[in-house]
């Protein structure tokens, strides 16, 4: 027969292993969580909060941690789904962290023209690649930016593998167009 303490020493045990396991998946995935929430925030001090509040919701999913095949899409898809609430939420860059960038540049020798230049021509991606569809816009963020593969986007989504494969092309197909179209105007004028 079992003693109270016993039971009390067991469970002990049982809640270490499951706080080291978690703990392992942070130190080994924190990276990944952190760059999908900034895919989809553009902030960094949004997606740190997006990165935090995603291994809240794994810490209290924990059960489950066993029944998780592939950790990593896992935690893409939860971080994704929390920086996309937290974008619906709405939020600005902060003036300081935009000041920032452009120090940095400055700092790398970067001329003021060059800094300008590289700062239209981000914000001109950045606004094409915001007029994409939704579905579309979510794939390429995944796969080109955060370089996860087509596997990983398609879990992180919830939809087929091929999916995200056509998506990515026409997503990239539609940017070109887009940007031919946007640098042919320029160059009539």
């Amino acid at each position: 027969m079992a003693t109270a303490g016993s039971l009390v020493s067991e469970a002990i045990s049982i809640a270490s292993a499951a706080v080291d396991e978690l703990e392992a998946l942070v130190r080994e995935h924190a990276s990944l969580v952190y760059r999908v929430a900034y895919a989809a925030l553009r902030n960094r001090a949004e997606a740190e909060d997006a990165a935090q509040e995603t291994f809240l919701r794994v810490l209290r999913q924990r059960k489950r941690l066993a029944d998780v095949r592939e950790p990593r899409a896992w935690l893409a898809r939860i971080a994704w789904r929390v920086a996309l609430d937290r974008r619906r939420r709405g939020s600005e860059v902060p003036l300081e962290e935009a000041a920032a960038a452009v120090r940095e540049l400055r700092a790398a020798g970067a001329s003021a023209e060059q800094v300008a230049a590289d700062a239209q021509m981000l914000a001109l991606l950045e606004r094409l690649i915001a007029s994409l569809p939704r579905e579309l816009r979510e794939a390429l963020t995944l796969s080109t930016v955060q370089e996860m593969s087509a596997a990983e986007a398609a879990q992180a989504l919830g939809i087929p593998e091929a999916s995200v494969r056509t998506r990515v092309f026409r997503a990239r197909q539609l940017l070109r167009e887009k940007l031919a179209a946007v640098l042919e105007g320029k160059h009539e004028r």
